[in-house]
């Protein structure tokens, strides 16, 4: 094995064990930031937010983004689109495994760093660590399927939401967070795996560490998810 692989490996090994980490960690605080809002529901009259919340209720997330667009970019058939959650929103699973997923999400963050050959190393074994990992996660709810992209839009203090989860995230990392310019009110990337974009008094949540993409691809998605608001 050369000595570039050896390096690159190492190198893979601290990428695979921090984007694990900071991935949890950025659905974690984006959550109690969520929470925090819902709390407090920060300067809205009763009658705004009955107003707000019925409009929140007509939202049908899967449609503001069609199911091609997403398996254009991720080169691959969307096999399903749904919401499960509480907020308006959408999950676009392909048939593949979690693990396969996130080392091609994590090739392509890196691709014009790496040869083709590298590349495929790189994925390789990260691909072997995050398998090895897979005994401690629970079963998927559609098992042989993983969601390679989702989002969800919450219409509770979106403004705040936006400067905690800014200031929150810059915290995990100095070069962490991208802005995005001319992408609703105001938006931004967090280390490759989350797109934040406010639109007036909503905010879209987009993740995205499964997608065999980077952030290029997805705003886009983004643009078109937005559009509908």
């Amino acid at each position: 094995m050369s000595p570039l692989i050896k390096i690159l490996i190492a190198v893979v090994i601290i990428f695979v064990a921090f984007g694990a980490f900071a991935s949890v960690a950025l659905i974690y605080i984006g959550h109690r930031v969520h929470q925090k809002a819902t709390e407090l529901g920060l300067n809205r009259s009763d009658d705004e937010r009955r107003a707000s919340d019925a409009e929140m209720r007509r939202i049908n997330g899967c449609a503001l983004l069609p199911k091609s667009e997403v398996s254009a970019v991720v080169h691959m058939d969307i096999v399903r689109a749904e919401n499960t959650g509480s907020d308006p929103g959408c999950a676009y699973s392909v048939a593949g495994d979690a693990a396969d997923m996130t080392a091609k999400h994590l090739g392509a963050m890196h691709k014009a760093e790496l040869n083709e050959q590298q590349q495929n190393t790189i994925q390789d074994f990260a691909k072997g660590i995050l398998k090895n990992g897979d005994a401690n996660q629970t079963a998927s709810e559609h098992p042989g399927e993983v969601p390679v992209l989702a989002f969800s839009i919450d219409n509770n203090a979106a403004q705040l939401q936006m400067r905690l989860n800014r200031a929150t995230l810059g915290r995990l990392g100095p070069i962490g967070l991208v802005p995005i310019p001319g992408l609703g009110d105001e938006a931004f990337d967090a280390y490759g795996a989350m797109i934040f974009v406010r639109k007036g008094d909503k905010l879209v949540r987009i993740i995205y560490t499964t997608c065999p993409c980077v952030s290029a691809d997805v705003i886009p998605l983004a643009r078109t998810i937005v559009a509908g608001l």
